[in-house]
């Protein structure tokens, strides 16, 4: 009786230890990926309007066929940063059994927060996608004036396309930081509208965009 209850102290204590390291790794993953979005949300910016500036490029090249380069709006340039949530901690909790020791709010809590950086980087992974297509036609000739009238028409297309998934991606952002104040700075309403070219958000349209994310 005393061995088992020894034993069962034992067990006690290791499961105590067990879920502090396991908090403790959760919340340093927290913190990685709050620094992970905060990059991330200033390279969306850059990256916004490098991909805006590609499309003004061919759509001037389309008015002026083989334009030189010195004439162009800017410079083509399809390079991105590539956005890398962690999940270990998490995952680790659940493999170990730990998240059956945690009260169910907190499960769910991090559930929910571990999808909304899931639905992010799979919008990531979307635009990646799209600037795939975009640049495809690097791999026969870098210099899109050298297009011919048809491809530059569907490269314009595959550009525009690009700039929707950006807006999705920033999107998805703007969702998770309403729901998740701690991951800052992120992308404004205002600033997605203006790369679809929508009018600014009026104040009733913030306030029910506000209400949304509550």
């Amino acid at each position: 009786m005393i061995a088992l209850g020894l034993e069962q102290t034992a067990e006690g204590i290791h499961y105590r230890h067990q879920l502090r390291e396991a908090r403790a790794a959760i919340a340093e993953e927290r913190a990685a990926n709050q620094h992970e979005f905060a990059t991330t949300t200033e390279m969306f910016r850059f990256e916004t309007k490098r991909f805006q500036t590609n499309l003004a490029v061919l759509q001037y090249l389309q008015e002026h066929p083989g334009a030189a380069p010195d004439t162009w709006p800017g410079k083509i340039n399809w390079h991105s940063y590539n956005t890398n949530f962690s999940t270990a901690a998490w995952q680790t909790a659940q493999h170990l059994g730990v998240t059956a020791r945690m009260s169910p709010a907190d499960v769910r809590q991090l559930e929910q927060l571990y999808f909304a950086l899931g639905v992010v980087q799979a919008s990531g992974a979307d635009r990646l996608r799209a600037i795939t297509a975009a640049r495809r036609y690097m791999a026969s000739d870098a210099d899109p004036s050298r297009l011919t009238g048809t491809q530059l028409a569907d490269e314009i297309e595959l550009a525009q396309a690009l700039l929707i998934s950006q807006y999705r991606f920033g999107s998805d952002m703007r969702n998770l930081h309403g729901r998740y104040a701690d991951f800052t700075p992120s992308p404004d309403t205002n600033e997605l509208r203006a790369i679809v070219h929508e009018p600014p958000v009026t104040e009733e349209e913030l306030r029910e965009l506000e209400g949304r994310n509550h």
